[in-house]
Formats: C-alpha cells, sequence, structure tokens
C-alpha cells in the first residue's frame, strides 16, 4: 500500500488521474465511497468523513483511492494505491506526476501558511513521493 499527499484538490487530482488511465488504456471501474478520519478539536478528537474517488484496475490488481482530509484549517489531498506490482505502481505515478499542473509535494506558500508549516500530509511529502517514485 502507498498513501502519499497532493497538492490539489481531490476532485481535480481524480480528474487528472482519471485521464492518464484513459492514456494508459487501462480498464477501471469508477466509484465514490466514504473513508472516516479523525480531526482534532481543543483536545477531543472528532470523527469525519472524506468522499472517495476510488478507482478498481482489474488488468493491473490495484484500487486507487483519492481523498482530502481537513484536520486544520485547510484540506490536505491523498492518493492511496493497494494492490498491483510494484514497478507498474511506481511507472503510474511517475506519469501522474508529469501531468499535474507542478509536483504534488510542492505546495504553495498559501497552502502551508494555511495548513501549517509542519502540518501532516505537508511535512515530508516530497520525500514520500520521491521513496515511491525513484
Amino acid at each position: 500500500m502507498v498513501k502519499l499527499p497532493v497538492c490539489f484538490e481531490s476532485q481535480s487530482t481524480a480528474t487528472v488521474f482519471r485521464s492518464l488511465l484513459d492514456e494508459l488504456e487501462y480498464k477501471y471501474k469508477r466509484t465514490n465511497v466514504n473513508r472516516s478520519y479523525s480531526g482534532i478539536a481543543i483536545v477531543i478528537a472528532i470523527e469525519r468523513v472524506a468522499m472517495v474517488y476510488r478507482y478498481e484496475i482489474e488488468e493491473i490488481s490495484a484500487t486507487v483511492d483519492i481523498w482530502e482530509e481537513r484536520p486544520n484549517s485547510g484540506p490536505v489531498t491523498y492518493i492511496e494505491i493497494r494492490g498491483g506490482e510494484e514497478e507498474i505502481i511506481k511507472n503510474i505515478l511517475s506519469k501522474f506526476t508529469k501531468k499535474l499542473p507542478r509536483k504534488p509535494w510542492e505546495y504553495t506558500l498559501g497552502q502551508k501558511i494555511r495548513n501549517g508549516w509542519f502540518s501532516q500530509g505537508i511535512t515530508g511529502a516530497k520525500k514520500n513521493w520521491m521513496k515511491v517514485i525513484q
């Protein structure tokens, strides 16, 4: 399983990922599901739910989820891939990073200020991506 942060909103990330799958001529099933995550308000954990863009790709036996969490004041989008061969997933994610307007770990100054420099997802994003795509 690979879970990586993406500096774009979940809807546009899902659109770019879908166009990549079409370009690679993969057959996939697209569904919307829900995913729960915890947010913290003062000192109380609050259960939240995010809509997930799910792609089930049968020919490589992989499931891709794209969703965004709002842990602080701003959203953080994630892409998670379960299953599939490591080299194929690496290739798909490498091509995905090239289709985006900027690298998925290059958060804008506004995003860093809004979410906090050390917030989850932003801190270590580049290192996490590099571990997977190189």
